[in-house]
């Protein structure tokens, strides 16, 4: 049998896909012996972007490296570290693409997103460990800090 570009297409869509799951296990799979971090960091903090253009104009907050703007919602407000997820509200997965550019959580903890605000929640409990508010600005963030907030 003659290989065709059928057969080559199809070898190639093979090896890309192979690769893509093998990126994706390599971030699923830490190195053994290693400390999963259970609260967001300044890093996590660093992979979103303030004030960038999209095509649809100016994004105050997002992940501008896939052009992803998040636009707040009035939901936020509702979101409490140390609190259980409100029951009444779905917990979405942050997008992969800037999941995977964060440092790795501990497998216990889901990183969601809801509007503006990134939030660790223990898959068992419920409770959001930590979360981060992307809309504040780092110096707002860092007054609230200062002040024990």
């Amino acid at each position: 049998m003659k290989p065709s570009i059928h057969h080559v297409f199809a070898g190639l869509t093979a090896a890309t896909l192979g690769a893509g799951a093998m990126a994706l296990a390599a971030h699923s799979n830490p190195t053994p012996g290693a400390t999963l971090a259970k609260q967001f960091t300044a890093q996590d903090r660093a992979v979103f972007t303030h004030g960038f253009h999209t095509a649809d104009g100016l994004c105050e907050v997002g992940y501008s490296q896939r052009d992803l703007c998040f636009e707040s919602s009035p939901l936020e407000s509702r979101i409490v570290k140390g609190e259980p997820f409100p029951n009444d509200m779905y917990p979405l997965a942050l997008e992969w693409r800037a999941a995977l550019a964060m440092p790795q959580k501990a497998d216990h903890l889901k990183t969601i997103r809801i509007g503006q605000t990134v939030a660790l929640v223990d898959r068992e409990t419920g409770v959001v460990t930590d979360m981060i508010r992307l809309g504040e600005t780092v110096q707002a963030v860092s007054e609230q800090n200062s002040l024990g907030g």
